[in-house]
């Protein structure tokens, strides 16, 4: 194999700029960490440094090496690089800086937001355009973005954000700022930033509000802005990123120094992920050839995701959703032996009945609080988890049931849980709404045993 390329200091070079005060030091990946974080083999990893042979190819993989002759990857680089081949971005790789939500009904205001803060998608240059049709995230300038301090989510639904910050939290990196416009749109902002406050991971989350009245809480609340203030907006969130940075463990570096010590190595903790599959062990689960699976993702019947060298590479759970659309067997390594389900029912002694009544083939939960819920939820569907479904009771007081479900089937993580609305007191236009939204079924308060049957066909249970 052909030696990687890398760049070699000279003493030309310019020095490196230091890093910003308060700033975390940029993490420096092994080659095997970086495998581990990807799910791919060292030798990928090399052919990644190595994909620039074409003038018309992205950049490569950029690497150094130590004296040693081993191979190391900036974090910078290292995002740069997926991002340009559209290579999910790990979770591994989002833990350097602090991280702020912003929830912003509005297109306009959240594009505004983008320019005048100076957003960038992760990995991409200023100016840097994108190829091919944009995707609607990025027309509507929703999810994941990153200044030199933040990571910066934003999300124009408030239902949404709380799926997301709980998926955060179960990720490792949990929200440290919230900022929302008062009043907040379809749900109690109150109500709201308590379910954030329920779980130990966001207990300490920050909030910034915008255009707040006068009555609003001052619970966790940092600042409060008129619309439009951008520069102070800026301000805010500079002293809050030194402060906030200053709490953030660094990543360990495979031999960083210390004043008045050895040098020490240390290999960075990789928490446990969501099984990946190839396209040869999809083939080799449904007995077909690899052709039929090329099909199959050409069609869009399955969803995949490609690495830099164009192979394709298959999630769990958009296996399992396939297998069960298609009521196909579920071999027992993609499936647990039983699925979970959440049920989500503010009246503790009916969810308690209608658990007993499921748990001889599910695994099942019980959430009394339908917002914190979504929070909840978001947590145990993060990395490895998923939850197979969730059971809601609607109407649910201070809830807006069809956002709720919308939310739960939009979301990255959440969209492949399966939503059965339970009604209690609801009219066939609300079940029909609620459906509209991506329920699977609604199911009438008359005969609750409908509910496992609903489960059993559509979770796969008894498929063989």
């Amino acid at each position: 194999m052909k030696k990687s390329k890398s760049a070699a200091p000279s003493e030309s070079s310019p020095p490196r700029a230091s890093v910003a005060p308060g700033a975390a030091r940029e993490p420096i990946f092994l080659a095997s960490q970086l495998a581990s974080i990807c799910d791919v083999d060292l030798k990928t990893i090399h052919n990644w440094c190595d994909r620039n042979e074409d003038p018309e190819a992205p950049a490569e993989l950029e690497s150094f090496r130590t004296p040693g002759g081993h191979l190391r990857f900036r974090h910078s680089a290292v995002v740069k690089f997926l991002s340009r081949w559209g290579y999910p971005i790990p979770d591994e790789l989002l833990t350097d800086r602090p991280h702020a939500m912003v929830v912003e009904p509005d297109a306009e205001r959240r594009a505004q937001l983008v320019e005048e803060l100076g957003l960038l998608r992760p990995g991409r240059e200023p100016g840097e355009r994108i190829k091919g049709v944009p995707s609607a995230e990025d027309l509507a300038h929703l999810g994941l973005y990153a200044s030199p301090r933040w990571y910066v989510h934003l999300w124009g639904d408030a239902y949404g954000a709380l799926i997301s910050a709980g998926e955060r939290a179960g990720a490792g990196a949990p929200m440290d700022l919230a900022i929302t416009r008062l009043p907040m749109d379809g749900i109690d902002a109150t109500t709201w930033r308590e379910a954030l406050l329920s779980r130990p991971e966001t207990a300490s989350l920050r909030f910034v509000l915008i255009d707040p009245p006068k009555t609003a809480l001052e619970r966790n609340v940092v600042g409060a802005l008129e619309s439009g203030q951008f520069e102070a907006l800026r301000t805010l969130l500079d002293e809050l990123a030194t402060k906030l940075s200053a709490d953030i463990e660094p990543t360990p570096t495979p031999a960083r120094r210390f004043e008045g010590s050895i040098a020490r190595r240390e290999r960075i903790k990789i928490p446990p992920r969501e099984p990946i599959y190839v396209a040869s062990q999809v083939a080799h689960i449904w007995n077909v050839d690899l052709k039929t699976v090329h099909n199959w993702v050409e069609k869009g019947d399955i969803e995949a995701f490609s690495t830099p060298g164009r192979h394709l590479r298959f999630r769990r759970r958009s296996l399992l959703h396939f297998l069960r659309r298609y009521n196909m067997a579920i071999p027992p390594e993609i499936a647990p032996v039983r699925p979970r389900v959440s049920i989500v029912d503010s009246r503790v002694d009916d969810a308690r009945k209608l658990a007993g009544l499921l748990s001889t083939s599910f695994e099942v939960q019980v959430i009394t609080d339908p917002t914190a819920a979504l929070v909840d939820i978001g947590a145990q569907c993060a990395g490895t988890n998923l939850i197979d479904a969730v059971i809601v009771t609607l109407p649910s007081s201070g809830v807006d049931g069809e956002r709720w479900i919308r939310a739960m089937t939009r979301h990255q993580e959440t969209r492949f849980t399966s939503v059965v609305a339970f009604s209690r007191g609801a009219t066939d236009t609300d079940a029909r709404r609620w459906q509209e939204a991506g329920a699977l079924a609604t199911v009438f308060d008359g005969d609750p045993s409908q509910i496992a049957m609903v489960l059993e066909r559509s979770l796969g249970v008894g498929t063989t």
